[in-house]
């Protein structure tokens, strides 16, 4: 703001205990989370692609597994993720203020594994009661079936008139490359179950 004789005094908030999410990350709790229980955490990583059905498309093969080799992540969800999660959605939405970066903690704290087989088996070990954030992704081929016009058959009079029509369709096969971004929540309730889940992609 002008301040007279020409100067302008800019005010700059340094605050040092301004703080935009409120709850703090435990590194050492979440560390124990995928460390010190007695629980494990079963799946399938897939993507269930049904293809676009205003292009008449249908996919060949519905389930398309995470490959033999994906990695898998596991990180324990907490009030600060949850709250982190909500402070850049707002932000996302405003499109005014840069985005809060994650406590560079949580990256120590998430766990992983990989696919085993070729149907998209994975499997978590040691974790402890709680509630898990499970993510991945793959790509993969997209094989689908198709119809097209092909034309149009006729039935005509022997006069030339023109009796009745009807549009003839043919069908054929494609491909394309696809990705599957994944991410959904498990609980475990007490020490010692076992959870299988379904790590899924719906399109």
């Amino acid at each position: 703001m002008p301040v007279g004789g020409g100067t302008v005094e800019i005010c700059v908030n340094e605050e040092l205990d301004y703080r935009p999410i409120e709850s703090n990350f435990d590194k050492e709790l979440n560390l124990r989370m995928t460390e010190k229980g007695n629980s494990v955490i079963t799946g399938t990583a897939f993507a269930r692609d049904h293809g676009n059905n205003k292009l008449q498309v249908v996919n060949i093969q519905r389930a398309q597994y995470a490959p033999k080799g994906t990695v898998v992540s596991i990180l324990p969800n907490s009030a600060y993720i949850e709250e982190w999660k909500a402070v850049n959605k707002k932000i996302r939405k405003g499109k005014k203020l840069p985005e809060v970066p994650i406590d560079p903690n949580v990256a120590a704290c998430i766990k992983t594994t990989k696919v085993y087989d070729d149907k998209g088996h994975f499997e978590f070990t040691n974790l402890m009661p709680g509630e898990y954030i499970l993510m991945t992704s793959f790509g993969y081929t997209h094989r689908y079936s198709y119809q097209y016009y092909a034309g149009t058959n006729y039935l005509m009079h022997p006069s030339g008139a023109v009796l009745s029509s009807n549009n003839v369709y043919n069908t054929a096969n494609g491909a394309s490359g696809a990705t599957a971004e994944i991410e959904t929540k498990v609980t475990i309730k007490k020490d010692g179950d076992k959870v299988d889940v379904n790590l899924k992609d719906v399109r």
